[in-house]
């Protein structure tokens, strides 16, 4: 119960020091990508379990399914944000902020492609992959997909406690658990983690948009 309990709680613990004790996104991505690529592949290399095989994933029906649900996430993201940029959001606040996290100058161009072609396979990876396939021989595949679901949205709260204010920032983390139930389900009806890969980086992508459209 320890083991399982550090497993879905560690994301967030790195989320938590990078940017809340200090500050940094280059410390935040270090921090929490080593623990996404790292922990499954010890324990991979522990468990003397075969290799992650991602050509094996693709399949016609799962690259359209990850590119129809990851344009619709892509879509929703920009227009909920064009439309409530100038209710929810305070620009200047959030501009600062970024740069009291170090995401200024030329370190922009680098954490943007991370976000982008790294950010959605590591936590796919970790979520929809190893822990999925660590929590469904223990409990239900409905509760494996709510409970990585829910540990996926939790470190997204961490950060979006600093962006928005109450109660802003608690009904924007409810879009990214949806994101993950549909991923979560997309990974058990299709047996494969590319659909969900592929929606996680459109909307990723979404995201970025919006931050060179109107914080940038």
């Amino acid at each position: 119960m320890k083991k399982l309990t550090l497993l879905l709680i560690g994301p967030t613990i790195m989320i938590f020091i990078g940017l809340i004790i200090c500050k940094s996104i280059i410390v935040t991505f270090s921090l929490f990508y080593s623990w996404l690529l790292f922990v499954p592949l010890f324990s991979s290399i522990r468990n003397k379990q075969d290799k992650f095989n991602l050509k094996k994933q693709f399949s016609r029906q799962t690259i359209v399914v990850g590119i129809i649900s990851g344009l619709i996430s892509l879509l929703a993201i920009y227009g909920a944000v064009t439309v409530l940029k100038d209710t929810v959001f305070d620009l200047a606040a959030l501009r600062q902020l970024l740069v009291d996290w170090n995401f200024t100058g030329n370190n922009v161009i680098w954490l943007v492609l991370v976000l982008i072609f790294i950010n959605p396979f590591l936590e796919e990876l970790y979520w929809r992959n190893f822990m999925y396939k660590y929590l469904e021989t223990k409990t239900s595949i409905t509760k494996t997909v709510v409970i990585t679901s829910f540990f996926y949205s939790l470190y997204h709260l961490v950060s979006l406690i600093s962006i928005f204010t109450f109660p802003f920032n608690f009904i924007a983390v409810i879009p990214v658990f949806l994101a993950g139930l549909f991923w979560g389900y997309f990974r058990y009806k299709l047996n494969s983690i590319s659909a969900p890969i592929i929606s996680h980086i459109l909307a990723d992508l979404g995201i970025m948009l919006v931050y060179l459209t109107y914080i940038l």
